[in-house]
């Protein structure tokens, strides 16, 4: 799926079930096109052999011998509940600096959750709050400064949805004058929040390149039937004048990207070559005017 009506519902069912949570484990790699513990409890058997009266009745005095013997239960084996708490970010931490919080759903349940970006020494972090009071944190090392800017993308819109999609986070982080690398961000099913991954085999971040100079990089948002369908885009001259164009599709199952096929056309050179694809293209924001 691209992301969009299976993540809405996989959060809602997972409200409705309960808060839980997960672990962040991420590592950076270079700019790239490329994702319960069930309490066992087993009630411990407890066997008891009846009491037995036995009457001897005889000339002599009445003789009478009870035997009552009583098995004491063994415990069985019990597996303890996994912990309900992300691994890290319970608070941001005292020493955090540079802190900027943006509020929306990315958590399906129609309330505004916090998502705080901060730095954390020298290390970008992004810290998500809910609103029904779930904590996580994660390191976002993109780019070269030591914080990123966050702001919320509809990057599963559905039109007319009854319940509006969750928002993913996207972080840009600074690069050379000119340049910049994104992420996103959105909420694993136990509601920890971390970076897109290129897969589930591996950590490495999925990360991209925007750039004004040549060759031109960026993202395009192009809306369609009540959806927004995003694409990576490259944008490299030919000799003849006009331009080699790279659009690669993507979506996500939660924070597992999925790249769809590549689409590669020739378009005519035009001014605005380097905004159409070198550029967060109708994706509400511009970096470079």
């Amino acid at each position: 799926m691209i992301g969009g009506r299976a993540l809405a519902t996989a959060f809602t069912v997972s409200i409705v079930l309960a808060m839980a949570s997960c672990d962040d484990s991420d590592s950076s790699s270079g700019s790239t096109v490329a994702s319960s513990t069930a309490t066992s409890t087993t009630l411990a058997a407890t066997t008891t052999v009846e009491a037995t009266t036995t009457a001897v009745s005889t000339t002599a005095a009445p003789t009478t011998t009870p035997a009552s013997t009583t098995v004491a239960p063994t415990p069985a084996p019990t597996t303890a509940p996994a912990s309900t708490a992300c691994p890290t970010g319970t608070t941001i931490p005292s020493g955090a600096t540079n802190l900027v919080a943006i509020n929306g759903d990315i958590d399906g349940d129609t309330l505004n959750d916090v998502v705080t970006s901060y730095s954390l020494d020298g290390v970008p972090h992004v810290h998500a709050t809910l609103a029904t009071g779930g904590n996580s944190d994660v390191e976002v090392p993109i780019g070269f400064a030591d914080t990123v800017s966050i702001q919320f993308m509809d990057f599963d819109h559905a039109l007319g949805a009854a319940v509006p999609p969750p928002v993913a986070v996207l972080a840009i982080g600074a690069t050379k004058a000119g340049t910049a690398v994104g992420a996103f961000l959105t909420l694993t099913p136990q509601y920890c929040i971390r970076v897109w991954h290129n897969n589930t085999t591996d950590d490495t971040l999925f990360t991209f390149r925007i750039s004004a100079e040549p060759i031109y990089e960026g993202l395009q948002c192009d809306g369609a039937a009540g959806s927004i369908n995003h694409s990576l885009t490259t944008a490299e001259q030919n000799p003849g004048g006009d331009w080699a164009v790279t659009l690669q599709p993507f979506g996500h199952n939660f924070t597992t990207v999925e790249l769809h096929p590549v689409q590669n056309i020739t378009v005519p050179d035009d001014p605005d070559i380097q905004h159409e694809y070198g550029d967060l293209t109708s994706c509400g924001i511009t970096l470079f005017p």
